[in-house]
């Protein structure tokens, strides 16, 4: 489907997830900035030259659209807002400037590096994503935050939609990260079916849980875990951008790493050279095993305290309601300055604490990480592949089947291992024996050769919420900038395409 079938069709009503601003920035402490600006100092990543995209429902249903973050905010000086297919209305949107303010606000945010923004309209987005002869367009922009969700559409025509978007991510490693909706309702677009977007919850749990089957596409069914992350933020308009801007500081550590963190690249036309550590997969499987699976939050009441604990583990390794856990930008970026680290099948060594690989692994092979438990800690380990969708009209989409798993050598048995057969994410969490030899291994089941990205850490950490074997086996804030938003009927703005 191209966007201009898209455009002549009513595919969506849009609706801004609501958003409301706490009184104090405490959460960039909770969400380990002030941990990683101890450690590095004035060589803290910012998201310097990471270009960006903010993606705004609009707040007008009739006339010209009102989406664009208000670019004389103080937040705002020194960089670039640009509308893309013009903002006519000459108005600027509360919403969209206070999410901006927490994605790559002067002061408000964890990315101030970044100055490069496209301001999109979310149906203009959508629209954006295809060619007319079907192929993926292409963009330099690397991170897209969406503080919207769709609550309206033909189902068929929600399956086009998100093959687009998740095409988007494979072909051009443009990382998308999505709001959930607030409260236990649920959307299909886009956090709530999309397999390679990061969908983002908040830390008190109150949001969409699982995936939603798309009518009319049977690929995006539901039973999937969601979200993959949450934040310290009382809304989910406000935790995504806490997000968006972690993903902007990986992308900018990776890229200036180079070579020196990253055993490859790739060349991208219109975008240039990606480097390992800034893939989709790698920057999302870094997000999630660097966040924390327990909380004690300055900025908020709400706290994780009962990981996975009985009836929300889900079958890739994850919780029910919190996803991989509440970023941790500390974790993270440890991870990914880790360094890439090949598989023992690669010729690789003993995996070190902290670190990543980005690998191709062939049909029915194992691809193996081997490490000794120094002392008493536990594993957070994630592997992450993408939904494959074809770059031309067709949108043919193959979801590959990989499964993670931790073998103690030193006792000749597999102690974990996460094998979801409707996920593209599997997850380990366990504490590890004191001295004991073990290997990672992924597997895949697929008749392809498919990439993947494994990232790690073996960290001191709360021990895992105890569970039966049979069960693990199975394995809010910004400084007040702005007033305080009450969304109510003029949110709900139907655009009719």
């Amino acid at each position: 489907m191209t966007a201009k079938i898209i455009t002549a069709c009513a595919i969506a009503t849009v609706l801004s997830v609501s958003l409301s601003c706490l009184a104090s920035a405490s959460y960039i402490t909770d969400i380990g900035y002030t941990a990683l600006q101890n450690e590095l100092g004035a060589a803290t990543p910012t998201g310097t030259g990471v270009r960006v995209a903010q993606v705004e429902a609009s707040e007008r249903s009739n006339g010209s659209p009102i989406f664009m973050p208000n670019p004389s905010h103080p937040e705002f000086a020194g960089k670039t807002i640009t509308p893309i297919f013009g903002n006519a209305s000459g108005e600027f949107s509360g919403h969209a400037t206070t999410v901006g303010s927490l994605f790559y606000g002067t002061t408000g945010s964890i990315a101030p590096g970044v100055t490069q923004i496209a301001s999109y309209e979310a149906i203009s987005w959508l629209n954006s994503l295809s060619t007319v002869f079907g192929a993926a367009t292409t963009s330099p922009d690397r991170v897209a935050n969406h503080s919207w969700v769709n609550v309206d559409g033909n189902g068929a025509e929600h399956g086009t939609t998100l093959r687009l978007v998740d095409r988007q991510v494979t072909v051009n490693e443009y990382i998308q990260v999505v709001g959930l909706t607030n409260g236990m309702g649920n959307s299909p677009l886009l956090g709530g079916s999309a397999y390679n977007v990061v969908s983002v919850g908040r830390t008190d749990g109150v949001h969409q849980q699982g995936s939603v089957a798309v009518s009319g596409d049977q690929l995006y069914g539901a039973g999937r875990t969601v979200p993959t992350l949450v934040a310290p933020q009382g809304t989910t308009s406000g935790a995504t951008p806490l997000v968006a801007g972690a993903a902007a500081v990986l992308v900018q550590a990776g890229h200036e790493g180079g070579l020196t963190l990253s055993e490859g690249s790739t060349t991208i036309n219109g975008v240039g050279t990606i480097y390992n550590a800034e893939r989709s997969e790698t920057v999302k499987a870094a997000l999630m095993a660097g966040a924390d699976r327990q909380t004690a939050n300055t900025s908020t009441d709400a706290d994780i305290t009962d990981y996975r604990s009985a009836g929300h583990e889900t079958a890739n390794g994850l919780d029910s309601r919190y996803g991989a856990g509440q970023v941790n930008i500390h974790n993270s970026y440890r991870i990914l300055t880790g360094g890439e680290q090949r598989s023992f099948q690669s010729g690789g060594n003993d995996i070190s604490l902290f670190g990543f690989d980005h690998g191709v692994i062939g049909a029915n092979q194992t691809a193996s990480y081997f490490f000794t438990a120094p002392g008493e800690k536990t594993l957070f380990a994630s592997l992450v592949w993408n939904l494959d969708v074809s770059n031309d009209s067709s949108l043919n989409a193959t979801l590959h089947d990989l499964d993670l798993s931790l073998y103690d050598v030193t006792n000749n048995s597999i102690v974990a291992f996460s094998s979801s057969t409707l996920d593209n994410t599997e997850n380990l969490f366990f504490d590890l024996l004191l001295d004991n030899r073990y290997e990672m291994r992924v597997t895949t089941k697929g008749a392809t050769a498919w990439d993947y990205a494994l990232a790690w850490r073996i960290d001191a950490s709360a021990a895992p919420v105890p569970i039966p074997p049979a069960a693990w086996l199975f394995a809010t804030g910004l400084i007040g900038l702005l007033p305080r938003i009450r969304l109510s009927d003029r949110w709900h703005s139907r655009h009719e395409l």
